[in-house]
C-alpha cells in the first residue's frame, strides 16, 4: 500500500507541475505579445512624429512653363527672328545686375531676350577660356563669362562679353 501511496502523490506532482508550466507558458506569450504591440506602436508614433504626417492635404499647384531661361543648346533656334541671348552664372557676383538687366530689357514691348545660366550642367560644356565670338551654331559656341548674343535669322549678328555694364551699354 505504501507504493501504491506514493505513486499517487508522484502523479498529483506531476499534475501540479503541467499545470504550472501551462499557466507559466501563457503568461510568457501574453509578456511578449505586449512587449511586441507596444514597439510597433511606439514606431508607428515616432515614424508619424519624424515624416510629420497629416491628415491634411497638400494644395496642389499647376505647373508653369518659364520661356525665359533656355539651353545654350538652343540659342540659334529660338523664336522669334530676332532676339538677345544673356550668358551669365546665376549664382555669379554680378548675377542680380544682370537679372534687372533682363528683367528691364524683357519688359520691353517686342522685344525678347533670353537667357542662359552657365553655373547649369547642361550648359558646362560651352564654358571655356577661350571664347568664339563668330559662332554660328551651337556647337562652335564658346563662352567664358558674361556676355550678349544677337541672333538674327538664326545667325550670331553681336557678341558682346565682359562686364555687366559694357552688356547693359549694349542692350540700349
Amino acid at each position: 500500500m505504501a507504493n501504491r501511496a506514493q505513486r499517487r502523490k508522484t502523479k498529483k506532482n506531476y499534475d501540479d507541475d503541467f499545470t504550472q508550466s501551462t499557466k507559466t507558458t501563457i503568461i510568457i506569450i501574453g509578456v511578449v505579445l505586449v512587449v511586441i504591440l507596444l514597439f510597433y506602436l511606439l514606431t508607428v508614433a515616432i515614424n508619424n512624429k519624424n515624416r510629420k504626417l497629416n491628415t491634411t492635404e497638400k494644395e496642389k499647384t499647376e505647373a508653369t512653363i518659364q520661356y525665359k531661361e533656355i539651353l545654350a543648346d538652343s540659342t540659334f533656334v529660338m523664336f522669334p527672328h530676332e532676339y538677345y541671348v544673356l550668358f551669365y552664372d546665376f549664382d555669379g557676383p554680378e548675377a542680380v545686375y544682370l537679372d534687372y538687366l533682363f528683367d528691364t530689357y524683357a519688359s520691353l514691348e517686342n522685344k525678347y531676350i533670353y537667357k542662359v545660366d552657365l553655373g547649369n550642367g547642361f550648359n558646362k560644356k560651352f564654358v571655356s577660356n577661350e571664347t568664339n565670338s563668330k559662332a554660328s551654331k551651337a556647337s562652335e559656341l564658346k563662352v567664358k563669362d558674361a556676355t550678349l548674343m544677337k541672333v538674327q535669322e538664326g545667325k550670331n549678328v553681336l557678341y558682346v562679353e565682359g562686364s555687366s555694364q559694357v552688356i547693359a551699354n549694349s542692350l540700349k
